[in-house]
């Protein structure tokens, strides 16, 4: 019975031992996915809102996947002692993740914010891998740590010019394919002209949506099957190409359905198109990269070598790191939970278009932008007064729910929205105050010009902090470090804009607005601890 007994003891402290030793291994692995964790939280706001980055939802998954199968043929340790040098910069960008963590919070569609959070975290992860097998770990791991980078956004001057710079070459290619199907059809900016009314290019083609799309699944192809570096650059540029191409050909489609169905039937075939679309384009890619794969003779060891024996983990160093990002987030909670527990007070007004003119009239918004602008209320129309100027007005409102109120203002911007509808901006004149009773609101002034007709526009960004604010400044940088040192995380956000045509310059049309805005703005009562 005591041998029995003694056995049974054995057992329970051999798997207590084995858990011990298990826990010992992964508690600071889990701890250092914290730090990967939080900047899968930042991304993912792209990720949700703008579709031009849904397929970053996947990348995180097929990063994993790639470090897998790194893993799987992992080569030996080197033992290495980590310099002086090294050690400084990892602490430095350490350090830098506090800041970083505190602005993004506010401006996770920050594009510069991602790119330095994104870089930091890759650095340190680089780091732990060098202390755990020295440089030779590094670079047979450095591909899938950095794959992650593929899923931020690009920088907005890059992004903004290559979509209008494609949107407007999609839409030349797609006239000229329609004329050569007897189809009436001329280009007119990023829009396309047809005789069943007009199908703007943004419907036609998501931008660079699989343009970006189809340059993560090549450089993931290219890592799968392990080719040489040539075969991946001909790989990428390859999928350049088919991104393109299809690009060209859903907008051919969707413009063939709209001049045999009407305009309508865009709205209808949209989503179903650009799914044909965008599974034919990889399909196509896989095609193209077994095909360069049956080419790439050359020696590829990483596919043949043994899995090397476990390394020893740097785990105090993944813990410091682990319980660094809960610190981070902590301190950033409590940064902004401390200024929204200060700053009660809400000032509110709202608009009062003129419905009783009988030349007002609705503005529709298509479904698509009413998606993208998620506002929580809006008032939009369009007049013509006495003198013969036309004047258009859009008023939107977003709750302080969250901090998307304040990023989803930021969408609707007159030199981000107004050039996808087909207008030029020719000059952006800055900033000034419109007084409407006894509030200073502030204004920046844009000329425009559609079909060969300047238009001034004169857009108000407001939030509910009180009664006299700044405005959109010069720098959108300037504006988002605002928010961050003000600590506003939850402020309900709301945007005027005023367009108006038939004036002989900008003097002549912001004389008429400043003398209008007093009818269209009402006041509402300041009040304290809620959002209007």
């Amino acid at each position: 019975m005591s041998v029995s007994l003694n056995r049974a003891q054995s057992q329970v402290h051999e798997t207590f031992a084995r858990r011990a030793v298990r826990l010992k291994v992964w508690f600071p692995l889990f701890a250092f996915g914290v730090l990967w964790l939080d900047l899968f939280r930042q991304l993912s706001f792209q990720w949700s809102t703008n579709d031009q980055y849904s397929y970053g939802w996947f990348v995180p998954f097929l990063g994993i996947y790639l470090l897998w199968r790194r893993w799987t043929n992992r080569p030996s340790c080197e033992a290495v002692g980590s310099p002086v040098w090294m050690m400084a910069l990892v602490a430095l960008l350490l350090l830098l993740l506090l800041p970083l963590r505190v602005i993004s919070e506010v401006n996770q569609d920050w594009p510069l914010i991602n790119w330095m959070a994104a870089t930091v975290v890759v650095g340190i992860s680089l780091y732990a891998v060098f202390l755990a097998g020295g440089w030779i770990w590094v670079r047979h791991f450095a591909f899938p740590i950095i794959f992650i980078l593929v899923a931020v956004r690009w920088p907005y001057r890059i992004e903004h010019n290559l979509t209008q710079e494609l949107m407007r070459i999609v839409a030349g290619l797609t006239v000229e394919a329609l004329s050569w199907l007897n189809i009436p059809a001329l280009r007119r900016g990023n829009l396309i002209e047809i005789g069943t009314g007009v199908v703007g290019i943004d419907e036609a083609c998501s931008g660079v949506r699989s343009l970006q799309s189809t340059f993560m699944a090549a450089l993931f192809l290219g890592e799968l099957y392990r080719l040489r570096w040539g075969f991946r650059l001909a790989c990428l540029i390859g999928g350049l190409i088919l991104a393109f191409v299809f690009n060209v050909t859903r907008a051919l489609v969707l413009s063939w359905h709209a001049s045999v169905a009407g305009t309508a039937s865009v709205e209808k075939w949209h989503d179903p198109t650009g799914m044909t679309i965008l599974l034919a384009c990889f399909g196509s890619l896989w095609i193209f990269v077994a095909w360069l794969r049956k080419r790439d003779y050359g020696p590829n060891r990483e596919d043949s070598a043994n899995a090397a024996s476990l390394p020893a983990l740097p785990k105090r160093f993944l813990l410091a790191v682990g319980c660094w990002s809960v610190c981070l987030l902590g301190g950033t909670e409590f940064w902004y939970r401390w200024h929204e527990a200060r700053n009660q007070s809400v000032f509110g007004w709202t608009v009062s278009l003129p419905r009783e003119q009988p030349s007002f009239g609705s503005i529709e918004l298509p479904e698509r932008a009413r998606r993208i602008l998620a506002a929580d209320f809006e008032a939009t129309g369009k007049w013509q007064d006495g003198d013969g100027s036309h004047w258009m007005a859009f008023f939107f409102r977003w709750s302080a729910r969250s901090t998307l109120s304040m990023m989803r203002a930021r969408v609707h911007r007159p030199d981000v929205c107004l050039p996808a509808s087909g207008f030029t901006m020719r000059a952006d004149h800055g900033l000034d105050y419109f007084q409407a009773g006894d509030l200073a609101l502030p204004f920046r002034r844009y000329t425009f010009e559609e079909k060969g007709r300047p238009m001034y526009v004169f857009f108000c960004q407001w939030e509910d902090t009180g009664n006299r604010q700044t405005g959109m400044w010069k720098s959108k940088q300037a504006d988002r470090i605002r928010a961050v040192l003000a600590g506003r995380r939850r402020v309900a956000q709301q945007t005027f804009e005023i367009i108006v045509a038939g004036f002989p310059d900008l003097q002549e049309a912001e004389k008429a607005v400043k003398e209008r805005l007093p009818q269209l703005i009402r006041l509402e009562s300041p009040v304290r601890g809620s959002a209007i």
